[in-house]
């Protein structure tokens, strides 16, 4: 089947999803599927309830550029400079415009409108590129919306980003470090979700800001029994996060850790849908009551 026909029969199937049901009723189901309850939408006090809420209630435009992984980097560039993105290669809506033979040996291509639709190429003369036209295809024919009704997703443009493949010193895929900033009263509290082993035996440890572990988990994501080191360059990333998130009352910023070097990944405004399951459970609520929530529509 050609590359597009596959793409319009699949945004067929994404448009009859997104009529079959609107974005809360999904969600209150997806949830419950998940977390076996019904989610509190009116009056929220667990961190995943207050996600869900700014998702469905406010639905402020800056988290639209600001999830989009190509005007992200104006707004990057704006608040703490040029230095924190990773090197552009191209931007493309089409994966048929892109020469292979431009690009370097190692890149990554990334769906500019979903999290997660990443396409790892540490050398290009090995990659089967007929296959990856195709699945770079189907991510274009996708809504990332669909699925979980990450609201500021449906709004982003379309697009293919390619960038230069950061490498740490043993040349593998550097640390991984989410920067989650909560917002209550005019008060900031900072935790580091830190992510080990993520394409082989993933295991995810939470921190706080004097890198001291955290006493809870994801549930599909257990914790590591080793703590990595704190990393040299903790602070700098505190701040950076701090800076993009100033102004927005729920946001993690993900950014890359190198021994000279700090780059920005991306900004996640539904960190997990507002679906985690955490352990002990009642850390949901705690960390709910970080965030305070602006007066209801």
């Amino acid at each position: 089947m050609r590359l597009k026909t596959r793409r319009r029969i699949r945004s067929l199937q994404e448009g009859l999803k997104l009529l079959w049901e609107d974005d809360e009723t999904r969600i209150r189901r997806k949830y419950r599927g998940q977390l076996g309850r019904d989610p509190d939408l009116d009056h929220p006090t667990t961190l995943n309830e207050k996600i869900l809420w700014l998702n469905l209630r406010q639905r402020d435009p800056r988290r639209v550029s600001c999830s989009d992984k190509v005007s992200v980097r104006d707004y990057v560039r704006a608040r703490v400079g040029e230095k924190y993105l990773v090197p552009l290669l191209g931007v493309f809506t089409d994966p048929e415009d892109i020469d292979l033979e431009a690009l370097p040996d190692r890149f990554i291509i990334k769906a500019a409108h979903g999290s997660g639709w990443n396409l790892i190429v540490s050398d290009r003369h090995s990659l089967d590129w007929e296959r990856a036209k195709r699945t770079l295809g189907d991510w274009l024919a996708r809504s990332y919306h669909a699925h979980k009704r990450e609201w500021h997703y449906r709004h982003v443009p379309r697009r293919l980003v390619i960038e230069e493949l950061l490498q740490d010193a043993h040349g593998g895929i550097p640390d991984d470090y989410k920067i989650w900033c909560l917002r209550e009263s005019g008060r900031e509290t900072q935790f580091i979700q830190v992510d080990m082993d993520r394409f082989t035996d993933h295991k995810r440890n939470y921190y706080d800001t004097e890198w001291n572990r955290l006493p809870f988990h994801k549930a599909d994501a257990p914790p590591s029994p080793v703590d990595p080191p704190r990393p040299g360059n903790l602070g700098e990333m505190l701040h950076v996060a701090r800076e993009l998130s100033a102004g927005f009352r729920l946001v993690r910023v993900d950014l890359y850790s190198l021994p000279d070097r700090v780059y920005f990944g991306e900004m996640t405004f539904t960190p997990d849908a507002g679906m985690a399951r955490l352990v002990p459970e009642e850390w949901d609520r705690k960390l709910g009551q970080l965030v305070e929530l602006p007066p209801g529509p």
